[in-house]
């Protein structure tokens, strides 16, 4: 992963500082609810990405001085995942990644937030910049989150206006981008968490059901369990099924039916 943003960035390229004090988000009190969201409130990866972005855009439109929308995007292992705000922000981050070029691939490779303060006449990405200005987009910040485990995610913010995003707002979107990283940290934790409980849980079922399958073959034939096993095998083998649908085909079929397991409580 890159290096940690840095609380206090160096002037940005377009950058303009600004004459009077912005007030920024109070972000102490976003902590809680942003976690129990991300963590509780969405059934998917994806919808936790939806409200990551919601939140980040609703949290920068208290300091641009009108709407700032949001996209982010999260390198997982093999997968990528976009999401965004409304259908711009989304559409754009897609199509960064397809050209390679832009504000969300200079922050992930640089660590740094990147700002472009005047699209019109900023001569970075000249093949993003095609699909950002009809968009009605005139300003651009990009920063990035800290993950783990080589995730790589960022955050890119679009607004209407020119100089939208100054030395003072980007503070307020590296503040807000620290706190969503500690959130989104936790949250693909759970996840992965809860999905390699399932899968043991799955593991032991399917155990359980073929140690049980293997009970009733070595009881109608006194046979070993080695040879059992075998005997389901083959027929897994035979009809192309899982060995699990084998001993399911098999204990479904006793008189009772299948018996019930500790996993089925």
């Amino acid at each position: 992963m890159n290096s940690p943003c840095s609380p206090s960035p160096a002037p940005i390229d377009g950058a303009e500082t600004p004459r009077g004090a912005v007030d920024l988000p109070e972000l102490d009190g976003l902590r809680d609810g942003l976690l129990l969201d991300l963590v509780t409130g969405a059934q998917s990866l994806a919808e936790s990405l939806d409200t990551l972005a919601r939140m980040a855009g609703a949290t920068l439109t208290k300091s641009v001085g009108g709407v700032a929308e949001c996209a982010v995007v999260l390198h997982a292992g093999k997968h990528t995942t976009v999401a965004g705000t409304a259908g711009h922000p989304c559409a754009l981050a897609s199509r960064e990644l397809e050209l390679g070029e832009g504000p969300l691939t200079d922050a992930l490779a640089t660590g740094l937030p990147v700002a472009a303060n005047h699209l019109a006449t900023d001569f970075r990405w000249p093949e993003y910049r095609r699909h950002v200005r009809p968009a009605g987009y005139r300003s651009v910040l990009a920063v990035q989150l800290q993950l783990d485990d080589g995730a790589q995610s960022a955050l890119a913010f679009f607004a209407a206006r020119t100089a939208a995003f100054p030395q003072a707002v980007v503070a307020a979107a590296l503040g807000f981008a620290d706190l969503a990283s500690r959130s989104l940290r936790l949250a693909l934790e759970l996840r992965e968490a809860r999905t390699s409980a399932a899968d043991l849980r799955s593991a032991l079922e399917s155990r359980t059901s073929i140690d049980i399958a293997c009970g009733v073959i070595m009881a109608e034939n006194r046979c070993s369990y080695r040879e059992a096993f075998g005997i389901i095998s083959k027929a897994s083998s035979h009809r192309n099924i899982k060995l699990r649908k084998v001993a399911e085909d098999i204990l479904d079929n006793l008189p009772d039916g299948a018996p019930r397991t500790h996993f089925d409580h």
